[in-house]
């Protein structure tokens, strides 16, 4: 056990509850990718559990690596990386793979990868270094637009357009971390009008630029279409004012008026079947019949796979280590108020927490279908290596806690020397 001491330090309880995810992960993963079996690995469900079980060992290896670093560091890191942050943002919005009408990774070495991931941990570690660097001067809001606004503007506008509910959840946990960090609430209401105001500009040139589009599809396949064929049915791209509203209008249908299994219901009653189903106890691992018909079982979907295996007991095991986890944090924030590593640790705690609420709520038809995993157990190499590096990050600042008394006074004079080194540099 001393052994154990030594290698693993910070929060022990943060340990733990990240070994029981990854193993529900490893089990609800193993259930849930048989359909994916069939059609990518020759049915061989074993392969499917060995390169998940592989990515999975990889976050963990992450998360240990990230908790052995000193947690100040991080302070500079964010610094240094922002700027490259952004411009892999904007790479990937313009040469990005597109799936499914939207640009979201590229490929690095054969693996698939999502910048806004990294993106997501880079501003928030940023923002918290701002918050303390700025500390109780009476900034005016120039300076709160070039060093707080700006970057959440400009990082949630590069996600925004591809990732609707990304680029909403960073905005609203980055809102929540400036007043943790005690932000003029003046200034939080002006970056409200700010991303209402950028939103509606984006909004205004997609459903123009949409109905560009679609006049030119048209025209084209006018062109090349017989007299006799200019029957057929032409279908319009819609614009993202038109997607977002129907995903929305879909969550108050009446179930009467609608095919629940066209293209446009399909996953929300599949989902809604595995959670009917599961009842108190579940059907048991392994038994879930969902899991044949549902798109993405093992990942955006998998919290449904387990109440339909696990019932309302294994949701709720499931949801209370999320809990316990983001106690665990706050618990962090009251010992050492208004630090950084107090402002990095909440930021990004409260990411993980928000993240999987919104996964279950899409699960069980709470909230519009989105594409967000549930935290180190859904399916995904950059999910569970982003989780890892932020699970490790938090334990870094544990570990400090555990090891060193470090007052805020001295936490911001280190992170000024890194700051006064960076431009002595330049």
């Amino acid at each position: 056990m001393n052994i154990v001491n030594k290698i693993l330090k910070g929060d022990k309880v943060i340990w733990i509850v990240a070994l029981l995810l990854g193993i529900i992960s490893l089990i609800v993963v193993y259930s849930a990718t048989s359909a994916l079996a069939v059609t990518k690995y020759q049915g061989s469900t074993g392969k499917v559990l060995v390169k998940h079980l592989g990515m999975l060992l990889f976050g963990f290896i992450v998360m240990f690596a990230a908790s052995k670093v000193n947690y100040k560091h991080y302070a500079k890191a964010a610094f240094l990386l922002m700027i490259p942050c952004l411009a892999l943002l904007l790479y990937t919005l313009v040469f990005g793979r597109n799936i499914n009408d939207a640009n979201r990774s590229i490929s690095v070495g054969g693996f698939s990868f999502q910048p806004s991931e990294m993106a997501k941990i880079i501003l928030i570690t940023y923002l918290a270094r701002q918050i303390v660097m700025m500390g109780d001067m009476k900034y005016n809001f120039k300076e709160f637009l070039v060093k707080l606004a700006l970057p959440i503007l400009v990082t949630a506008g590069l996600i925004f357009s591809e990732n609707l509910s990304t680029a909403v959840i960073l905005v609203a946990v980055c809102m929540v971390l400036l007043f943790v960090g005690r932000v003029k609430f003046v200034h939080l209401l002006s970056l409200v009008g700010l991303c209402v105001v950028g939103m509606g500009l984006y909004l205004g040139y997609d459903a123009v630029k949409t109905n560009i589009d679609n006049k030119h599809r048209r025209k084209d396949v006018e062109q090349t279409l017989t007299i006799s064929e200019k029957t057929t049915e032409y279908h319009e791209k819609q614009n993202r004012i038109q997607t977002w509203a129907g995903r929305m209008k879909s969550m108050s249908e009446d179930k009467e008026d609608v095919n629940p299994f066209d293209d446009k219901h399909m996953q929300r009653t599949y989902a809604d079947i595995a959670v009917a189903t599961g009842s108190v106890i579940g059907k048991g691992p392994g038994k879930s019949e969902q899991r044949n018909f549902l798109p993405h079982p093992y990942s955006d979907f998998i919290y449904a796979i387990i109440v339909e295996e696990y019932g309302i007991v294994g949701a709720i095991i499931v949801l209370m280590l999320y809990v316990i986890l983001f106690t665990r944090v706050i618990k962090v924030v009251g010992k050492r108020p208004l630090t950084f590593g107090a402002l990095m640790a909440f930021g990004l705690g409260f990411l993980i927490i928000v993240q999987a609420m919104v996964n279950m709520g899409v699960s069980v038809g709470l909230l519009p279908v989105t594409g967000q995993p549930l935290p180190f157990v859904s399916m995904g190499g950059t999910s569970l290596m982003a989780t890892g590096l932020i699970l490790g990050m938090i334990l870094s600042v544990t570990r400090s806690i555990e090891s060193e008394d470090i007052s805020k006074e001295q936490e911001l004079q280190a992170i000024t020397e890194d700051e006064r080194e960076l431009e002595s540099r330049d």
